[in-house]
């Protein structure tokens, strides 16, 4: 009979609940936005919408919410999967073999920590890198930057990874990269590199000189880097250049973005077919260890900057060491 009374109890509470959202006009849970898409500013939702399949938003304080990408946690490390191209215009750029790269490694800093692993905190301006370069005689080495007050001691490993000069422009870096403890004696007196470029009023680290390559290798073929997709502001459409059509891609269990129109739906949806595109064709690149294509497309949508807590100036965060790119003196010269 308890039980009973129970029962009866709980579907009075259910019907009263029902009915007082019904009277008063709310909006049942279920169908309001996700607690972490509505606590990041209006310019990151962008990326929430188009990351949401490749990982989760986790908070972490005091930086807020963060991406997680789905990754394995032993091992992983940003800026490994893909491999380094010299560009005509911007100095190296990361060419990401994961879908989720077009945002992560171009946008914003990432973050380390001991119980969530690699973490991604959004930002607003493109970059063709934000890392932290180091190089020695034999060695050239990168570091993705970290926020203001973060630091790299907790990272198994250290910071950086490197790889010998001459294996700088190979496309299989991932099989090629050490750690600065796996390399131990043999890297010897590391300095940082502090060349930098200019470009759209953002300041980009350019990485090491190219002639410091060809020196092993030889010349190397510049790449052109394009827009993938038709680059528009928020709320206008936006979608694949002509001549470079996105195939669509099945995702299994793709969640649908909740952005607030259908343009903009459109508009993530079209970066989401653009990106695993471009993924794929790094990984295509990185599998055959071939040569990088003479051009390649990235996604890099413009993002709204008002109000915005993330604009990237160059002399602001420290990353895994001081952000290197704002001491460039007469080497800002784009003399690669």
């Amino acid at each position: 009979m308890r039980i009973r009374s129970w029962s009866l109890l709980a579907l009075a509470l259910v019907a009263l609940t029902q009915l007082s959202c019904a009277t008063m006009g709310l909006t049942p849970l279920q169908d309001s936005m996700p607690a972490a898409r509505a606590a990041l500013p209006p310019e990151y939702r962008l990326f929430y919408d188009a990351l949401q399949d490749y990982g989760d938003w986790t908070l972490i304080e005091p930086y807020g919410y963060v991406f997680r990408p789905n990754v394995s946690l032993a091992g992983w490390r940003p800026y490994q999967y893909g491999y380094w191209a010299p560009s005509d215009v911007y100095g190296w750029v990361w060419i990401s073999a994961e879908p989720f790269g077009w945002a992560t490694y171009h946008y914003g800093d990432w973050l380390y920590d001991r119980y969530q692993g690699w973490v991604w905190i959004p930002g607003l301006d493109w970059g063709p890198a934000w890392v932290s370069w180091e190089q020695s005689a034999d060695y050239i080495g990168w570091a993705p930057m970290f926020p203001p007050g973060a630091t790299p001691d907790a990272i198994p490993g250290g910071g950086y990874l490197f790889v010998s000069v001459p294996e700088l422009p190979s496309t299989d870096v991932a099989t090629r990269v050490k750690t600065q403890e796996q390399l131990g004696d043999r890297l010897v007196s590391p300095w940082p590199v502090t060349r930098t470029v200019e470009h759209g009023g953002v300041k980009y680290s350019a990485g090491p000189r190219y002639s410091d390559v060809e020196k092993h290798v030889g010349t190397l073929p510049r790449v052109r880097i394009e827009d993938a997709i038709a680059r528009t502001g928020p709320g206008g459409r936006s979608g694949p250049r002509p001549g470079r059509e996105a195939p669509a891609v099945q995702r299994p269990g793709a969640r649908s973005a909740p952005a607030e129109n259908a343009d903009e739906t459109a508009r993530v949806e079209a970066m989401r077919r653009a990106a695993e595109e471009a993924a794929r064709q790094a990984r295509s690149v990185t599998e055959s260890k071939g040569a990088p294509p003479s051009s390649i497309g990235v996604v890099r949508p413009e993002v709204r900057r008002e109000n915005a807590p993330g604009a990237k100036p160059s002399d602001e965060a420290t990353p895994g060491r001081p952000r290197d790119h704002e001491n460039a003196g007469a080497d800002s010269t784009k003399k690669w």
